[in-house]
């Protein structure tokens, strides 16, 4: 392997950058040489000052990736900017993708003024923020389990001069249940590995008609993905609620789809 090999892609299976913080995923036959390859990131992408190696995928209730740090500056603390926002994030210890931009600003652009929108989870409030900044008359509602997401979060409102968003930290469900009322007008479901479970809940907060994005993780190796997968949802929907439209968000592994749902619903 050269020193001077910019073409440092081919070493890697995959690569996020948020902010100025690089985290790759190296190819196996290459882990030996993890630390080369990352001082060659360093060297060819301008504005990195950090490298980590992603060595788990997602795990545990929080969704937190394992990362080893490999060069540069050992801080997982980053600002991540996107869509005129910033976001204060911690790499190692909440669950962000870059990879949702453009997801996130087709949502933003679907709200209308004066919405009442519940984000079931919420993260560290990418979703939530990009709306506010589309429609500031919204009022928005955030959930998150995660403790240090919903901290972040709260951060980020004010680094974004946020004013329309209230945060709950807790489980979906529990909250609900005991503190909010069913008059949303939409309602987002950003958590693909589980967001089917809480369906049910989703659908008991729409006020009479509204719309609920249902983000999930699911399997088709059949060449029409989304007629199949509009099929497994169509099961598990009552009456009020029609998929009207569906899109693939992105492939996550062999016949595994990341498909976001927009769901009408009409009681």
């Amino acid at each position: 392997m050269p020193v001077n090999d910019s073409e440092y892609k081919k070493y890697l299976s995959g690569m996020d950058i948020i902010g100025d913080i690089a985290i790759i995923n190296i190819k196996s036959e290459f882990l030996s040489k993890k630390t080369l390859i990352s001082n060659q990131i360093l060297s060819n992408i301008k504005n990195i000052r950090s490298i980590y190696q992603q060595t788990t995928g997602v795990t545990g209730q929080y969704r937190v990736k394992t990362l080893s740090y490999l060069s540069g500056v050992d801080d997982p603390v980053t600002i991540y900017k996107e869509s005129g926002c910033q976001f204060l994030i911690d790499v190692s210890k909440v669950y962000f993708s870059p990879r949702l931009s453009n997801e996130r600003l087709r949502i933003a652009k679907l709200v209308q003024p004066n919405e009442k929108l519940l984000n079931m989870f919420a993260g560290v409030g990418p979703f939530s923020i990009i709306i506010s900044k589309y429609q500031p008359s919204c009022q928005i509602i955030d959930i998150e389990m995660n403790p240090i997401a919903s901290e972040y979060a709260i951060e980020n409102y004010r680094l974004n001069k946020i004013k329309n968003i209230t945060s709950f930290c807790g489980n979906s469900h529990d909250i609900i249940l005991s503190k909010l009322s069913s008059d949303f007008s939409r309602i987002l479901m950003p958590l693909p590995e589980k967001s089917i479970e809480f369906l049910d809940d989703a659908i008991s907060m729409i006020n009479k008609n509204g719309w609920i994005h249902l983000y999930w993780h699911l399997n088709s190796n059949d060449g029409d993905v989304l007629t199949n997968c509009n099929e497994v949802l169509n099961k598990k929907l009552d009456n009020s609620c029609k998929i009207s439209s569906s899109r693939i968000v992105k492939h996550i592994g062999p016949g595994w789809y990341q498909i976001v749902f927009d769901i009408e619903v009409n009681k």
